[in-house]
């Protein structure tokens, strides 16, 4: 079985709001869809380096690894592919609203937590997001 591991973040501003960014039209996996940044940890890298590589690559933004903070973690099979995902949230703060952003965005912006679970249709990191809400880990 192969193992692939998502590092996604919760990126805020200075005044709490959270960033979403929406993937390209041209995505092949969920175009269109508003996301958190972060995407696939490479093999023999630290789960946090991956999440702070993933947001200065997708949205241009520098967060050190140490300041982010683990929120949700879940692991699922994927027996069709053979695979197992195991997806994490982090959280971290930006110093700056200074979005750039990649060929895999085509939209950001940035919203209070209540808009970002209406709009975020992933149920992994929606549930995560509300978790964290709800035990005031943001």
């Amino acid at each position: 079985m192969r193992i692939k591991v998502i590092a996604k973040a919760v990126v805020q501003n200075a005044d709490g709001q959270v960033l979403l960014m929406r993937r390209s039209t041209t995505d092949p996996r969920r175009p269109g869809e508003w996301d958190f940044p972060g995407g696939a940890v490479e093999a023999g890298e630290e789960l946090s380096f991956g999440a702070a590589r993933e947001i200065q690559e997708e949205a241009g933004l520098v967060i050190k690894p140490a300041e982010l903070r683990l929120l949700f973690a879940a692991t699922e099979p994927y027996e069709q592919s053979g695979e197992s995902v195991t997806r994490l949230l982090f959280a971290g703060r930006a110093a700056s609203d200074n979005i750039q952003l990649s060929f895999e965005h085509d939209e950001y912006k940035w919203v209070d937590i209540a808009t970002a679970l209406q709009d975020f249709p992933h149920p992994f990191y929606a549930r995560g997001l509300a978790y964290a809400r709800d035990h005031q880990l943001l």
